[in-house]
């Protein structure tokens, strides 16, 4: 008996000879590769037990097994030689009425959360076999493995010329596993001479073939890159496709596939090799720039960015260099390769990427599906239960759940405030409350109500137990310092919420969300209560937190005052909700931070305070710092004008300083040209520019005037409307700035002083004499 621990890089599957066949390639601790092949598997799905099942010409297998739907009506199962004979069967029944229960899950996920496997296993067989020189495993016996491997990398960028039409050169950046090689493929002629990591081709079929057999020799586990999935790789396969040149770059030779994904752009399946995308998979590990662009990222995680920068004319001095100067051109192309491999290790996006897959069951580059993990982990323990669950296009929606419950609140300027902050809110209420999919279903046994009226079980149900697995693992990874395990399992717990609430999980049901939401609700407003009744005033409540002002006599200790206010809630919230729901309180408010002061702006058009956007002034490492949260300063697209204004105007008004001279002389400097590169916006594309018919926001008229079909606009606002931000120009219109930029951001807090911006400034002259 031969047994291998791999962990999977790439599963797919296929059919040969009427059967499915699936197929996961893996990596061993040793770096040898493992084709681990499944022939034995029988796709299925259930229907009403009464539903009539002729299907002429499909092979099939019908069995009572005591299943019932969510509406407890008893189901069969029906089992199948091949995926394709299911979809047809499928169809066909559909087409007579009948519904089908779990025909869209996916036969490898339903394999492998079936087993129990999150990405790593143990895999057994007397006698493997070789296939493309690869070893395959067949129909092993399979246990669970938490086998982490140190994965290879390799990190490519490409440059293009003739507006994307032709080939300049590919760099890569490999590491991992103790390796650091460098390499560019660059076209030339006879006068070039290899040098340092440059490696000369004569044409694109030699450089697209250079970069086929670089890959299969230096065997990296995955390709990283920036827009790597929807440019660089897109364009090789595109560009060898058209020169007739092969470009099978998986392990075993095996071809990669390019198809659109349902959300948009190019999902890349190169077999054994796993395609991360840094922009992507940064967002979806909830970091925020100001763009994504590799510009962007590289500054504020590196300090340094590309080396042709923003302000040249980039695709210009990409053809000057690769006429006049190739080596700048090489060194260019593996600079932005290294800078990609430098965010990754700075972020240690594998690492947690790796941790989330073993947490979620998914593959490294899905790990962003958080239905799909839903359905991994709780789809088994259903079936336990003897519950089939619904096809996701099956399911009967209504409105979306209410989002997170935010207070009223009167716009002013306060002083010392604490901010509350229940410790995962959501997570908490599911598992004080036991509400999951199961509980809902078996509500009448030993049913908890909550708060708003909802029922569920206090003793069938599953993910209270596991958030509470979560949430001890989690303790474990903080007090060990494993920060991408902690941060893995934050982004878990914190996804359950989401994923019940959405139309996209077969477990949806507006009770889930409604549960949390409405409980969430009545404890921010029973807190107040509590909080009124000890004579404090909350002045603002979001979600999970109050922002209580403190009286006098507490501001010589604020902090030891908010863990005491903190405690006395906890203990009142224990008590409460013992007597009234007979619930043991899995919450936990905490202290979170002390506002020496406060700004609660006017929501527009409105007399209360505007809604998650206020501004602090808090101490950190012996200074002080203003905290923006939804305001100008934190957006990205407000200008930089208008970040730096608002910076600087509270800090001020929070220092109690001078404004009105300084806001007419900034006006006055604005208006005289001194600020002009400070007037960029910066938007992205939703869509191609082309594609905007009804109407063309500024940032699309300017991407057109740019030849910009897609990614993030630069533009200025000139006399003659939305211009490309590529050049110097005369024509600005400052009074745009003034008036859209300057003044919203001075108005909001200036009226809570008693002043205004046009009373400051003189008002707009142009609009009192008309225009």
């Amino acid at each position: 008996m031969q047994t291998k621990e791999v962990f999977i890089l790439t599963d797919e599957w296929f059919e040969r000879n009427g059967k499915i066949i699936l197929r996961f390639l893996c990596i061993t601790p040793g770096r040898e590769v493992i084709e681990w092949r499944v022939t034995n598997q029988r796709p299925f799905f259930f229907v009403p037990s009464d539903a009539k099942t002729e299907l002429s010409g499909i092979n099939f297998l019908r069995r009572k097994v005591g299943f019932q739907s969510f509406e407890k009506s008893p189901l069969d199962i029906l089992y199948f030689h091949s995926q394709g004979d299911l979809l047809k069967a499928d169809e066909i029944l559909r087409r007579r009425g009948i519904q089908t229960f779990e025909s869209d899950v996916n036969p490898v996920r339903r394999f492998l959360m079936e087993k129990g496997i999150n990405i790593s296993a143990k895999i057994s067989v007397q006698k493997p076999n070789t296939a493309n020189g690869i070893t395959v495993f067949t129909d092993p016996e399979v246990e669970k493995s938490d086998f982490t491997p140190d994965l290879v990398k390799a990190s490519i960028d490409i440059e293009t010329g003739n507006k994307n039409r032709e080939l300049y050169s590919v760099a890569f950046h490999i590491t991992g596993h103790n390796r650091n090689l460098k390499k560019v493929f660059m076209r030339g002629g006879e006068k070039e001479a290899n040098s340092g990591y440059t490696e000369y081709c004569p044409d694109e079929k030699c450089l697209i073939k250079k970069t086929a057999e670089f890959i299969a020799q230096n065997d990296p586990d995955l390709v990283i890159g920036w827009n790597v999935d929807g440019f660089d790789l897109w364009f090789l396969d595109k560009r060898s496709g058209e020169l007739n040149i092969p470009f099978n770059i998986g392990r075993g030779g095996r071809i990669i596939t390019l198809r659109e994904r349902r959300s948009g752009g190019i999902y890349v399946f190169i077999p054994g090799r796993i395609v991360i995308d840094g922009p992507m998979t940064l967002r979806g590990a909830f970091y925020n720039f100001e763009d994504f662009t590799l510009e962007t990222v590289a500054n504020e995680l590196l300090g340094r960015g590309k080396l042709i920068t923003p302000g040249e004319d980039k695709v210009a001095e990409i053809e000057r260099q690769f006429r006049e100067d190739k080596e700048a051109l090489a060194k260019y192309n593996l600079e932005d390769a290294e800078l990609v491999t430098e965010i990754f290790d700075k972020t240690g996006i594998v690492e947690l990427n790796i941790k989330r897959a073993k947490m979620s069951g998914l593959s490294l580059d899905q790990t962003g599906a958080m239905t799909a993990a839903f359905d991994h982990f709780f789809l088994p323990l259903l079936h336990k239960e003897k519950y089939a669950a619904p096809n996701v296009a099956d399911l009967k929606t209504g409105d979306h759940a209410a989002g997170g419950y935010v207070f009223d609140s009167v716009p002013g300027i306060y002083e010392h405030v604490v901010v509350l902050d229940f410790k995962s809110l959501y997570p908490s209420l599911i598992m004080t409350f036991k509400i999951d999919p199961l509980s809902r279903l078996e509500k009448d046994i030993e049913g908890i109500m909550t708060p708003p009226g909802y029922s569920f079980s206090s003793k069938k149900h599953y993910l209270p137990g596991f958030i509470e697995e979560l949430m001890a693992k989690r303790a474990e990874a903080k007090r060990t310092g494993d920060k991408y395990l902690s941060q893995a399992i934050k982004i878990l717990m914190n996804s359950f919420y989401g994923v019940m609430g959405s139309f996209g999980c077969r477990f949806y049901h507006p009770d889930l969300p409604n549960a949390i939401t409405g409980t969430g609700q009545w404890l921010l407003l029973e807190c107040r209560g509590f909080l009124e009744e000890l004579g404090y005033l909350t002045i603002y409540g979001d979600t999970d937190s109050l922002f209580v002002k403190l009286n006098s006599e507490d501001i010589a200790e604020a902090e030891k005052k908010g863990d005491g206010l903190a405690s006395e809630i906890n203990e009142y919230l224990k008590k409460r909700l013992k007597k009234e729901f007979d619930v043991e309180s899995r919450l936990e408010l905490e202290f979170e931070k002390y506002y020496k002061k406060f700004i609660i702006t006017r929501a527009r058009g409105g007399e209360t305070g505007a809604k998650k956007r206020y501004a602090g002034l808090k101490e950190e490492k012996g200074r002080d710092v203003i905290e923006f949260v939804g305001m100008e300063s934190v957006r990205s697209d407000w200008t930089r004008l208008a970040k730096d204004f608002q910076a600087e105007l509270y800090k001020r008004v929070f220092a109690g300083g001078e404004v009105e001279e300084w806001i007419r002389a900034l006006v006055n400097e604005v208006k005289e040209g001194k600020h002009n590169d400070k007037l960029i916006y910066r938007k992205r594309l939703r869509k191609e520019a082309g594609q905007y018919i009804k109407s063309a926001p500024p940032h699309v008229k300017a991407a057109r005037k740019a030849g910009i079909k897609k990614g993030y606009v630069k533009y200025i606002i000139t006399r003659n409307g939305p211009e490309p931000a590529d050049k110097n120009r005369d024509d600005i219109d400052y009074e745009h700035y003034v008036q859209r930029q300057l003044k919203p951001v001075a108005d909001s807090v200036l009226e809570l002083m008693g002043l205004s911006f046009d009373g400051i400034t003189g008002g707009n002259q142009m609009e009192l004499f008309g225009k």
